[in-house]
């Protein structure tokens, strides 16, 4: 049985671009299906002084992994796309979930509903965008609701339409002409 869930990503060294769909591809692999994504937001650093913008999405995705799998399967791709934990620790990417289905669980590795994000700017602008009618399943709030009574003071700026993520996939493969050529 699968669980849809949501998912934020975030990258602001480097390519971020890149970094973002190294992450994708590392989550896929490890059996998330992402059903849409949410267009690139770049988005003011929270609690980086001096830092470049950062390169926000949201995805909604299903799975068949459990939260600490599925948490495991987030910092794999973390590593893949090269994030070095430690004092600046994300610069490449950070995967965090926010919502798993109306999963709440809070344990020493995992919280769900992730802790903070109903307060940042930089979660629900893109999230908004792509499931409004979410609704928090401890606050009992949309994700429209939340977006619009969050007072964090960023600012966060829509950038690529969510067609960011199925231009990396190849379309069909050629289909052969009657010569026998692609």
């Amino acid at each position: 049985m699968s669980t849809t869930v949501y998912l934020a990503l975030g990258a602001r060294d480097g390519e971020p671009k890149r970094h973002l769909l190294e992450g994708i591809a590392s989550l896929e692999a490890s059996g998330v299906v992402i059903r849409r994504a949410s267009s690139l937001w770049e988005t003011e650093p929270v609690g980086i002084d001096g830092s470049a913008p950062v390169l926000n999405a949201a995805l909604e995705a299903t799975t068949p992994l459990g939260p600490h799998d599925l948490l495991s399967a987030c910092r794999a791709a973390e590593d893949r796309a090269g994030r070095r934990r430690g004092a600046e620790e994300w610069r490449s990417l950070d995967v965090d979930i926010l919502l798993m289905g109306d999963l709440v669980m809070d344990d020493a590795e995992l919280t769900i509903p992730h802790p903070r994000f109903h307060r940042r700017r930089f979660n629900l602008a893109p999230l908004e965008e792509i499931a409004p009618g979410q609704v928090h399943p401890i606050l009992g709030a949309t994700i429209e609701d939340l977006l619009r009574a969050c007072d964090d003071g960023a600012w966060a700026r829509r950038l690529e339409p969510g067609s960011w993520l199925t231009d990396r996939r190849p379309s069909r493969p050629p289909v052969a002409s009657p010569e026998g050529r692609g």
